[in-house]
């Protein structure tokens, strides 16, 4: 079994664009929190800060805390721990969930790309 601080510095490999800034700022603590998470100072997560790093690596909280079970989460598939915290993870800007938008079929899909896209052109910010 990992530390917690391999499987910050695995995830951290796999996204090299992440940086630990990023990290504290989507979990809403300070730098010097995530500092410890990385160095080993810290040896487990309170579970808020376990389900909202989880979520911004988009990986299983489970194995985010203890190093345990599958390691990535499924295309389409949403950690019973983070469904409040998904759509921030993947940059979702809206007020509607994640999870509610992948409920909808590929035609409501479908209409809501063009009402969206059709705001974003008559708004003067897209071609």
């Amino acid at each position: 079994m990992s530390t917690l601080s391999e499987r910050f510095a695995e995830l951290f490999a796999e996204r090299p664009e992440a940086r630990p800034v990023d990290l504290a700022r989507f979990c809403s603590v300070r730098p010097p929190s995530v500092n410890g998470w990385l160095s080993g100072k810290t040896k487990q997560l309170e579970a808020s800060n376990a389900i909202r790093a989880a979520a911004f690596f988009r990986v299983h909280t489970w194995w985010l805390a203890t190093g345990e079970g599958p390691k990535r989460l499924k295309d389409g598939e949403i950690d019973s721990h983070q469904p409040h915290v998904q759509g921030r993870a993947n940059g979702w800007p809206f007020s509607a969930s994640y999870e509610s938008y992948t409920k909808l079929s590929t035609a409501e899909k479908k209409a809501l790309d063009k009402v969206v896209s059709g705001f974003i052109v008559g708004a003067g910010h897209g071609a």
